[in-house]
């Protein structure tokens, strides 16, 4: 066992290392690295190196530690003269809350008392007021001679509100009474109010409602008056449009009685007609009376409270209009689903009902004051119109179906009918723009159908593009054809003339661009025939080579020259095809313009082979002068 010589040892030693760990704790168990009777030896051996240490720590540094217990000596006795401080403070501030606290007691109570007098002060005052306004207010609400002047009353009620609701005066029993008449005459003068402005709207009477708005906002309700009284307007709305549609109604109003008690009211056969004309004059009614004076009213409500300058009813009238819009739909749609009468009505004469609708938007609109912007809400009519559009497409596309359903093309007099049913729903779609619009497509459609159809019917092959021998049955077919064409554009455009003052621009273009495909059709009908004509052209001209007149030596002076063979031959030829196969297309127009590109590739062809006429004599010249000459005065189509 090593000896513990100095403070080194001790800390390099393992046992002590143990004891010096800095998580040892006082319960933990050392480990046995040595004896017991080793242990107390070190432990020993360790106390007299830290006690010899300690003595030479004490040697080393005497002065500075006699030095800090002569400053311990001074620090007691500053801190005793502290303490002393400290205790004088004490009680001077002992003697002078002494001398503030009863004071501020007294301040205090008085305080208290003088708030209260206040309060008893304020609530007298109120109570004086509240007694002497439910006085004003009485003599207000019972004037003989005038009648209850309720604007006044209205002021009066006003300022009583804000008394009792700026203090609590429940419980008092000398103004009981005062709050119990306050009570009856708000709700007098609220009705009075309400019953002013309803008479004022329904007589357009502006001194009437500027009196009960300026009651309404005494009172501090001006928007729920405005409210109830828009609810109450739709209200009635919703009633008068629901029994304009009700059938059972309109039935019995036809009739003059009920039906006898457990049958059902079922329109007849023969009150059909009547029927749907008294539902119609609902409905003018509705729009025209109805909905245009409510309207009205309503405008002139808004007149008066921005006039009074109330905020938040710059748009009143648009909202309703929003309002009255939502409630048709919702109307209509219902009627239409409860009744079918109501729905073939609406569906198969929904331009009549559009009419209606735009008649009164546009009556409102046209007003010099008017301040609402009235426009037509598509969504309310949407359902009718589709309807309507589907069964004006099917009438349009149904008489072209009907007339290539046989064997035979179709006559005039189909076509006549077609033309017919064109220019009554283009008529009765004039009410609107839009609509009109949507009619031309239709009608654009059913155009197209038929040029599908004729295009499906027309003939090809050799038998329609034969030029030599009289025309085929083919050809004659398609002549019919394009006859037809002719004739469906024609009367089409002689439709679109006459309607021209109330056709919008874009339904004419509509129509227009559609029968131009007639026109396309009518070239495509001409195109093998004018290239057979072309061809037959070309083999005419190349047989001036062959013609020994132009080899001719003799001197062509003194001699009357005629022209060639083979151009009294393209002379004839021509003619014979434009008054066989051209002539019997009465658009002469496409006929013309289809020949253009014939008539030039000819005198094309003609001047080529011209050029290229070897030998050629002084004869065979004066000869091709005669052909040029000939060719000139041709009469090309």
């Amino acid at each position: 066992m090593s000896e513990i010589s100095s403070w080194e040892d001790i800390e390099n030693d393992k046992f002590f290392k143990q004891l010096l760990d800095v998580d040892f704790k006082k319960t933990d168990v050392v480990e046995p690295l040595l004896s017991v009777a080793q242990q107390l030896n070190k432990l020993g051996q360790a106390i007299e190196v830290l006690n010899a240490e300690l003595q030479r720590q004490v040697l080393a540094n005497h002065e500075d530690l006699l030095s800090q217990a002569t400053w311990v000596e001074k620090l007691e006795g500053v801190l005793f003269i502290m303490q002393s401080h400290i205790q004088s403070l004490l009680s001077a501030v002992e003697r002078l809350r002494g001398k503030i606290i009863d004071p501020f007691n007294r301040i205090e109570m008085q305080t208290i008392v003088l708030a209260r007098l206040h309060e008893t002060s304020d609530l007298l005052r109120r109570v004086s007021r509240m007694q002497h306004l439910s006085k004003r207010l009485n003599s207000q609400m019972s004037s003989i001679t005038q009648g209850p002047d309720i604007v006044k009353a209205a002021n009066s009620l006003h300022e009583l509100e804000q008394l009792m609701a700026d203090t609590d005066l429940n419980g008092l029993d000398v103004i009981a009474d005062d709050q119990q008449a306050v009570k009856t005459q708000r709700a007098t003068v609220q009705r009075i109010a309400t019953h002013t402005l309803t008479q004022g709207l329904q007589t357009m009477d502006r001194t009437k409602v500027s009196t009960a708005v300026q009651v309404f906002q005494n009172l501090g309700i001006i928007g729920g008056a405005v409210d109830t009284t828009i609810d109450s307007t739709l209200a009635e709305i919703e009633r008068i449009s629901t029994e304009s549609l009700d059938v059972s109604l309109v039935t019995n109003q036809d009739f003059g009685k009920r039906g006898a008690p457990g049958r059902a009211t079922i329109p007849s056969p023969g009150s059909s007609g009547n029927l749907r004309t008294r539902i119609w004059e609902n409905l003018e009614r509705l729009f025209q009376d109805t909905l245009y004076t409510h309207c009205l009213q309503i405008e002139l409500l808004q007149r008066v409270l921005l006039e009074h300058h109330m905020q938040g009813f710059h748009d009143l009238s648009e909202k309703f209009w929003d309002k009255v819009n939502a409630l048709l739909a919702k109307v209509l749609i219902e009627r239409a689903q409860g009744s079918s009468f109501v729905k073939q009505a609406l569906e198969g004469e929904y331009p009549k009902f559009l009419r209606i609708f735009l008649d009164l938007s546009k009556r409102l609109k046209e007003r010099s004051h008017s301040i609402g912007i009235y426009g037509i809400e598509r969504n309310v009519l949407l359902p009718f119109e589709n309807a309507y559009l589907s069964r004006s497409v099917s009438r349009l596309l149904d008489p072209v179906h009907n007339m290539f359903s046989g064997e035979g093309l179709p006559t005039h007099d189909e076509i006549d009918s077609l033309i017919r049913m064109i220019t009554n729903e283009l008529s009765v779609s004039l009410v609107d723009d839009g609509l009109s619009t949507v009619v031309s497509r239709n009608v654009g459609k059913a155009i197209r159908l038929f040029c599908l159809k004729c295009e499906q019917s027309v003939v090809t092959g050799g038998e329609a593009s034969q030029v030599i021998d009289s025309p085929t049955t083919g050809q004659q077919t398609n002549v019919t054809l394009g006859n037809l064409l002719h004739y469906l554009s024609s009367q089409t455009n002689r439709v679109i003339a006459n309607l021209a003052g109330g056709l919008p621009s874009e339904g004419s273009v509509v129509i227009t661009t559609a029968l131009k495909e007639t026109d396309e059709l009518t070239k495509n009908l001409l195109a093998p025939l004018l290239t057979s004509i072309s061809d037959a052209i070309e083999s005419i001209i190349l047989t001036m080579h062959d013609d020994p007149e132009f080899r001719d030596t003799s001197s062509p002076l003194g001699k009357e020259i005629g022209c060639s063979l083979y151009m009294r031959e393209l002379q004839g030829f021509i003619l014979r095809s434009v008054n066989t196969f051209l002539l019997p297309y009465k658009n002469q127009v496409v006929v013309a313009e289809s020949c253009k590109a014939v008539a030039s590739r000819c005198i094309e062809l003609f001047v080529r082979h011209a050029c290229l006429l070897r030998p050629l004599t002084d004869f065979g010249k004066a000869k091709l002068l005669v052909d040029f000459a000939q060719i000139e005065s041709f009469r090309w189509k």
